[in-house]
């Protein structure tokens, strides 16, 4: 029987390649290297040069997906590293789609077809080759038969073809660059020193899984963890990779190549590829879960609303009633609350002028630190006096005293680190030395430093800890205050209307309650409470932190150009809740850490004293700033400090036993923001009016109406006069 000019052709092709073939193993035997082919395979020699690297955009066929017009085209970005071949949908993601070992596989050149979207085309006029974007040039990589051998891949069958992947360009450079490299991974894939590649990353898989990266000490391991880049040492280069890649390039011989329809599609081509997890699994690559983050927003807005409808409906709507509130036209600058902003700003010029005397020798060292001592002490006593005696409204008393701790703390700091530079005139040096982002010519050294501008600077500069340099930024962006000014007017807006609409109510329901039951509460009455106040107290809190920690600092900072503005760390990770402290004030944190903790190291003392030490002074300093400004000594943030030692100690139990845990974070969100903060208003509460509206209703031998924190007297807490 006749055989057809298509078999005759077949048959031809493959004597072709078993002739190539038999060549290639006879100059392998005969030891005559030169006498084979530069075009075929060598997959025995060893390569010494490193694989080739390539990343960029590309358009990718997809062969499982079905558009409008029949397959479509997706830009990917591609990426090719030692020998792998992989995409993913952006170069913003961080786990690639499909992964591809190029072992055994060649690419081929399909040409190009026209893009029927480009302005020549769509005139009906003959497209021009060189026009930019006038064309796709089409290349495809595919895994080749076992019984080809090592022969040419411009001689494998066409029939016998199947795209693994499809990729397209409108440069043609860039598809013959990207043709070249990939050939030259195919070659460098059926190397030696793939095989030993693929086995030094074995072992970088199994030591990865052995450990886990920790990215801050006492916080949450990552989320996503990358794998360390290995570098591949470039050896002297012997058999080059482009003239072994060119037996694993193809030029295709069908002129229609390049179209989709047109491309080698058997039904029996697998549409499950390899072995992949669920999307939700544990075993799956890191995937973008920010529908579901959008989801959960959308959630906790609606809910939340819900609860403040329900706060509406029961109290009315606050902003209704501001207008009528007793007090809101009176201003909180009342003479005390100047005079105590005034009494500051002389203890600041004080301190500039007992270092001003000590830099030209006025006054000796030791009694300069005691005038020093005395100076910065009075700052935040007779503040505490003023705020104790003189200012009723606790929110005002307490934004006077805040502020004198400040200046307190920072009074401190300037006369401990101009002792330094007084009395080693090294250290200067030194601290210049390891500041960056100095201004051009900055060279300030001890007692230059020692100016009224240098110290105004320091006390309106975030932070609390005081250096002769300061890193500063280049100039002052003003569309970066402007950002900041209307994001701390928003953060402040929604923590005054939420503690006007949903806490000020529930306290004032508390209230109600001690009055009716003669200052008893039961503890289902406190869960009650509790249960009501925590969400939005969180809310609160974490208002108040954006607000103050990131907007309103950071506003200072741009228009100081102060430039190191690391004020908080990832403290929402604390897996354990000292590393809570350590983060989420950093000005404080450095103060402590200079001021307390090493002082009493360098008298010998040990470092869990230290550190007990800090958190002593720490709670002292809490109790302070809440018990003053409501005329009324109570231990409970004192208590609730000290309290967070076997917190401390328990969580760094779990981290150790559990690492990577979330336990730990839980305990801290729990302790925190559920109970402790929501626990505190209470305790607060009950305490304020047991000593301001109970006791005065006692000693009173006339019938005195009983008051409380109504909404009539809401006022009060902004900075209002009202009666008791």
């Amino acid at each position: 029987m006749d055989s057809t000019p298509s078999e005759t052709e077949d048959d031809l092709r493959r004597e072709i390649q078993r002739l190539r073939q038999q060549l290639h193993e006879a100059s392998r035997a005969s030891g005559n290297s030169d006498a084979a082919l530069p075009t075929l395979g060598q997959t025995d020699s060893t390569i010494s040069t490193a694989p080739p690297e390539k990343s960029g955009y590309l358009f990718k066929w997809q062969d499982r997906t079905i558009g409008w017009g029949g397959t479509k085209w997706a830009l990917r970005y591609v990426r090719l590293n030692h020998g792998q071949l992989s995409y993913y949908k952006s170069h913003e993601e961080r786990s690639p789609r499909y992964i591809m070992t190029l072992k055994n596989c060649a690419v081929r050149d399909e040409g190009s077809k026209v893009n029927k979207r480009h302005g020549s085309a769509k005139n009906g006029e003959d497209s021009d080759h060189h026009a930019v974007g006038s064309r796709f040039y089409v290349f495809s990589v595919y895994r080749r038969v076992k019984n080809w051998g090592d022969s040419d891949a411009q001689y494998d069958n066409e029939d016998d073809i199947i795209p693994l992947l499809r990729f397209s360009t409108q440069s043609l450079a860039e598809k013959i660059l990207w043709v070249d490299l990939i050939s030259e991974s195919c070659a460098y894939c059926d190397s030696e020193e793939f095989a030993l590649y693929q086995q030094q990353q074995q072992e970088i898989q199994q030591k990865q899984q052995e450990q886990q990266i920790r990215t801050e000490k006492g916080t949450l391991p990552a989320l996503v963890f990358e794998a360390p880049r290995l570098t591949h040492k470039r050896l002297p280069s012997g058999h080059k990779l482009n003239e072994m890649g060119k037996s694993f390039r193809k030029k295709s011989v069908d002129k229609d190549a390049a179209r989709s329809n047109k491309i080698s599609y058997p039904p029996s081509k697998p549409m499950h590829r390899q072995s992949n997890p669920s999307y939700l699994s544990d075993g799956s690559h890191v995937q973008n879960y920010r529908g579901l983050f959008n989801l959960l927003l959308l959630i906790l807005v609606l809910s939340n609303f819900r609860l403040l409808l329900d706060t509406v409906a029961q109290h009315g709507f606050i902003l209704d009633k501001l207008a009528t509130l007793q007090g809101f036209s009176q201003a909180p600058l009342d003479f005390p609350f100047v005079s105590g902003l005034l009494i500051v700003q002389a203890f600041v010029v004080g301190a500039y002028a007992i270092e001003k005397m000590l830099s030209v020798g006025l006054i000796g060292n030791q009694f300069g630190m005691l005038l020093h001592v005395i100076n910065s002490n009075a700052t935040l006593g007779v503040v505490v006096a003023i705020v104790w005696y003189l200012i009723d409204q606790p929110f005002v008393g307490a934004g006077l005293i805040m502020q004198a701790t400040i200046t307190w703390l920072k009074l401190i700091s300037y006369a401990h680190a101009n002792y330094d530079y007084r009395t080693s005139p090294d250290t200067q040096k030194v601290t210049v030395a390891l500041v960056k982002d100095l201004d051009d010519g900055q060279n300030v050294s001890y007692p230059q430093n020692v100016t009224l501008k240098d110290i105004y600077y320091f006390w309106l500069a975030p932070t609390l800890t005081y250096q002769i340099a300061f890193p500063r930024s280049p100039f002052i962006r003003w569309p970066k205050v402007f950002s900041l000014t209307l994001q701390l007017f928003i953060s402040v807006t929604l923590a005054v209307f939420l503690c006007a609409q949903v806490v000020a109510p529930n306290l004032d329901s508390l209230v109600k309650n001690l009055e009716a039951n003669k200052g008893e509460v039961r503890t289902q009455q406190i869960f009650d409470y509790l249960l009501k106040l925590s969400i939005t107290s969180t809310y609160i809190w974490l208002l108040g932190f954006y607000g103050f920690f990131h907007c309103f600092m950071n506003l200072a900072a741009e228009l100081l150009r102060f430039g190191d503005r690391v004020f908080y760390r990832d403290w929402w990770n604390a897996s354990e809740v000292s590393a809570y402290w350590r983060l989420w004030n950093m000005p404080v944190h450095y103060w402590l850490v200079r001021h307390v903790y090493f002082p009493c190291i360098r008298v010998g003392m040990s470092k869990k004293g230290a550190t007990f030490v800090v958190f002593f002074f720490s709670a002292v300093l809490h109790e302070v700033l809440i018990s003053v400004p409501c005329h009324m000594i109570r231990a409970w943030s004192f208590l609730a400090m000290m309290g967070q030692i076997p917190l401390i100690i328990l969580t760094k139990i779990i981290d150790k036993r559990v690492p990577g845990s979330s336990i730990g974070n839980i305990i801290f969100w729990i302790s925190f923001c559920l109970v402790g903060q929501p626990m505190a208003m209470l305790l607060y509460t009950i305490d304020y009016w047991e000593v301001h509206f109970n006791a005065a209703i006692t000693e009173s031998t006339i019938e005195v109406p009983r008051k409380s924190f109504r909404f009539d007297k809401i006022g009060r807490f902004f900075g209002a006069h009202s009666e008791l």
